[in-house]
């Protein structure tokens, strides 16, 4: 058992109610209250609006043998693109080189006896993109899987190294059914004092509930990218980790409880 150091710590974690198990357990066993509401939903694509993000991620998965390098960006691309592409390939095709954004979709991958190429301990995007295989793609094709929307930048990258990118959309994320009147009750009932925010989309989606309320509490961010969103909206407490990861949370709560001895909201 780990040594209880998160004791003044009441987090709200907000993953996604399939996303945030394996965190709320390590926040608990390192002393933590937690309490669990998601600020962002994962669904299939369903509805006539992604008809069209439907037909094309259909077309280039059937065409998985034409890319050199698939990129699954998180395990909710590995579980729905999977999903996808075991229709067509009963069998996953030879000469592939795939790659996982974060430990958890690189083990997620692993389950469904996929070999993830040994960059697979890129935590995000920048780390991926400073992997040794993805320095000289001149003329490959690359298919990143992901959710519908997202971040540009790596793709920008891999093109701007004389790749040919695509994207096979393969989930949505929505907003869940809460307003902010019930997220505020939420808070003040369990007392929160560190809201967990596991991406730029989910600290978008509290401010817009909890608006000025919103920046008197501590967030805890995944990144320089959110944490430089989180600072620029107002925030007063951004408490940054290396990565999504739970290891690196963390270790980010850990060094904010010892550096903030009467931890309180």
């Amino acid at each position: 058992m780990a040594t209880a150091k998160l004791n003044n710590l009441r987090v709200l974690v907000t993953r996604p109610a399939d996303r945030s198990a394996e965190f709320a357990a390590a926040l608990t066993e390192a002393g933590a209250a937690v309490s669990l509401q998601p600020l962002l939903d994962i669904a299939p694509l369903s509805s006539p609006e992604h008809s069209e993000a439907m037909q094309k991620s259909r077309s280039l998965l059937m065409n998985l043998d034409s890319y050199q390098q698939i990129i699954f960006i998180s395990v909710n691309a590995v579980h729905y693109g999977l999903d996808q592409i075991d229709q067509y390939w009963p069998q996953w095709p030879l000469g592939i080189q795939v790659y996982a954004i974060g430990a958890a979709t690189a083990a997620a991958l692993a389950e469904r006896d996929i070999a993830v190429h040994h960059s697979a301990q890129a935590m995000n995007s920048e780390s991926l993109l400073a992997c040794a295989d993805l320095q000289h793609i001149s003329h490959s094709k690359i298919l990143i899987i992901r959710g519908v929307g997202g971040r540009e930048h790596l793709a920008e990258q891999l093109r701007q190294r004389g790749a040919a990118v695509d994207y096979a959309e393969c989930y949505q994320r929505c907003k869940p059914d809460i307003d902010g009147g019930q997220l505020r009750s939420l808070l003040l009932q369990h007392s929160i004092n560190i809201v967990a925010l596991n991406s730029g989309e989910t600290l978008a989606h509290f401010s817009d509930l909890m608006g000025e309320a919103a920046l008197t509490y501590p967030v805890l961010v995944p990144s320089d990218r959110v944490a430089d969103l989180a600072r620029a909206q107002g925030y007063q407490t951004v408490i940054q980790a290396d990565n999504a990861g739970t290891a690196a949370s963390l270790v980010a709560l850990k060094r904010y409880a010892e550096s903030n001895p009467s931890i309180h909201h």
